[in-house]
């Protein structure tokens, strides 16, 4: 019999950190037997990782970065290379402080032939064992006819947290100004004759949300042409880009979607209220390999095309601290071919 449970126990229940806040809590050990031990100690680990490949070749690019990296010991041997840590219910608290200056944790939700990527922070507490050979146990390497010592692995165990950096929308100036996308489009019919024109206007009275308040998308569509509209979608998208020193990919996931049918669009101007998702905020401050945007996307269908007429994109900011009150700037809605 060895280690019974092994565990780490935040002070934080929640275990959602800042940049800069302290991190403690507490390793639980259980042990039925008495252990000799090498050591018992902390890795602390922040980083950001990715790998994607191109589809058309098998070219695949990566790149990471560090923003934790620590090993705490939890017991001091005193000289000596081993030590005991006899048969009971042990406790060893711990606390180590963030570096200011690190990016939000992230987890992009990629399709399995793109790749991968996140930013993630992690407490791995290990007991390293004074012996990892196996007695008299043995191992077959495959392919080689060759016998090898069996090894133990060390006693692990891993626990995730969440670091939120603060992205204030106040101090983005952007962020309380209105928004406006106007794009117009000449229909053609048969034998390539012009029918007329497609104009669609979009207008968000600020620029900056947070989780959980509604964006309220203005929309109007001015149909000249002989073409008549099936419905309009308008979807709220992620953009992820991943930046390597030669290459760079940008992988895009819609968070949520609305759907309108085209026939509303000939009675007046339509709003579309979207509810903002939890999501990381916009940027991913201090993180130099991947970038976070998000945006609005408006796609337009007409009777003769399978594939959308219009497709009219709108930035938005995501942050994590919401705007004051304050008087809103206007913003002329008048109509400009693109």
């Amino acid at each position: 019999m060895g280690i019974e449970s092994l565990t780490i126990e935040l002070d934080n229940p929640i275990g959602i950190y800042f940049p800069g806040e302290e991190v403690s809590g507490v390793v639980h050990i259980s042990n039925v037997s008495s252990k000799i031990l090498k050591g018992i100690y902390l890795e602390c680990q922040g980083y950001a990782k990715f790998c994607f490949n191109e589809l058309s070749s098998e070219t695949y690019y990566s790149a990471e970065e560090t923003y934790l990296d620590l090993k705490i010991p939890l017991v001091t041997n005193e000289g000596r290379e081993t030590f005991e840590l006899v048969s009971g219910v042990h406790q060893f608290p711990f606390a180590f402080v963030l570096p200011t200056k690190i990016p939000s944790s992230f987890q992009t939700e990629m399709l399995e032939k793109f790749g991968y990527g996140h930013v993630k922070y992690s407490i791995k507490v290990v007991l390293k064992r004074s012996s990892r050979q196996a007695n008299g146990e043995t191992c077959y390497i495959p392919f080689t006819g060759v016998l090898k010592p069996s090894w133990k692995p060390n006693y692990e165990y891993v626990l995730a947290f969440t670091v939120k950096t603060i992205v204030d929308l106040n101090a983005i100036p952007k962020a309380a100004l209105p928004t406006q996308s106007i794009k117009t489009k000449p229909v053609f019919r048969w034998f390539c004759c012009r029918s007329g024109l497609i104009t669609v206007n979009l207008y968000l009275d600020r620029t900056g949300y947070v989780a959980g308040e509604t964006i309220f998308l203005h929309a109007d569509v001015v149909n000249q042409s002989m073409t008549t509209l099936l419905g309009a979608t308008v979807f709220l998208i992620e953009s992820v880009d991943f930046h390597t020193h030669n290459k760079s990919k940008t992988y895009e996931r819609v968070l949520c979607e609305q759907k309108r049918p085209g026939r509303v669009f000939q009675e007046a101007p339509q709003v579309f209220p979207i509810v903002v998702p939890t999501m990381t905020p916009s940027y991913l401050h201090f993180c130099d390999i991947i970038d976070v945007s998000y945006k609005i996307e408006f796609r337009l269908i007409d009777s003769e095309a399978l594939a959308p007429k219009l497709v009219v994109p709108l930035e938005i900011v995501v942050g994590n601290v919401p705007l004051r009150e304050r008087a809103q700037p206007s913003l002329s809605l008048t109509e400009t071919s693109q």
